[in-house]
């Protein structure tokens, strides 16, 4: 089995890991031009941004062939998935594969300009069922595309008019570096897009974010932060280290 997966605190990765098999980052993937995938089974796990599938997402998809025979998907949401499984569903890869099984899964919230981190929990009896049942269903290769109802469909599709994390200047003209920053090049090596880098000791972001949040969360120091945030915590699933989340390629 292979799993594709993005994440930028943990949550993603979580389910992945909890998949198991082979561990492949999307982004990596994206760098080292790897757009061939091949095993018995295959899936991805990403998380929803604005009731929406991800546009890099969407684009990693359609330019990737996936041989297998068993295509599935996680979706990974904090408040609200919008009609995420429904977008998804009409979405094929280069080769024209189309997912076999469909679902998402309610995590902790990790949108710092909506919740307040300090609230969040990364582990619930609840979520360790739901995940359990997912796992059941990839390994009985069950067939199932979750229902959407007519007002998700509507939220996304207006939010897919309108979509406000699309890659370009993201949230960079909406974050500062503190003076507590030491020029660790961490949030260099959790950027996805190579977005990031270190002059004269400071981050500096060019113009090709996709609003992850990994730099604001996972700042060692606590250094960067949101002009909108709801308060100064921050989020990592608490089952990921920081080194796990980084971008080796």
């Amino acid at each position: 089995m292979t799993v594709l997966y993005f994440s930028s605190t943990g949550n993603c990765l979580y389910v992945a890991k909890r998949i198991g098999g082979r561990l492949l980052s999307i982004p990596e993937c994206i760098h080292e031009e790897n757009f061939e995938i091949e095993d018995t089974e295959v899936g991805l796990v990403f998380p929803v941004y604005g009731l929406c599938v991800p546009p890099f997402i969407v684009e990693f998809i359609e330019k990737t062939s996936i041989t297998t025979t068993y295509l599935f998907a996680v979706a990974t949401y904090g408040f609200f998935p919008g009609a995420v499984c429904g977008q998804l569903s009409g979405i094929r890869t280069k080769n024209g594969r189309s997912f076999d099984y469909i679902n998402r899964l309610k995590m902790a919230e990790n949108c710092i300009t909506f919740s307040d981190m300090a609230k969040q929990k990364g582990d619930s009896k609840k979520q360790q069922t739901q995940i359990d049942e997912l796992l059941a269903d990839i390994t009985d290769h069950k067939r199932f595309i979750r229902e959407d109802s007519p007002f998700k469909k509507l939220m996304t599709k207006n939010h897919l008019k309108n979509y406000e994390f699309e890659t370009g200047v993201g949230i960079t003209d909406m974050i500062s570096v503190s003076a507590d920053c030491v020029g660790c090049g961490t949030c260099v090596s959790l950027c996805p897009m190579k977005n990031i880098s270190i002059v004269g000791g400071s981050p500096i972001f060019d113009s090709n974010c996709i609003s992850c949040g990994a730099c604001l969360q996972n700042c060692p120091r606590n250094a960067i932060h949101h002009r909108k945030e709801k308060s100064s915590a921050r989020y990592r699933n608490p089952h990921v280290s920081l080194e796990e989340l980084k971008i080796t390629s």
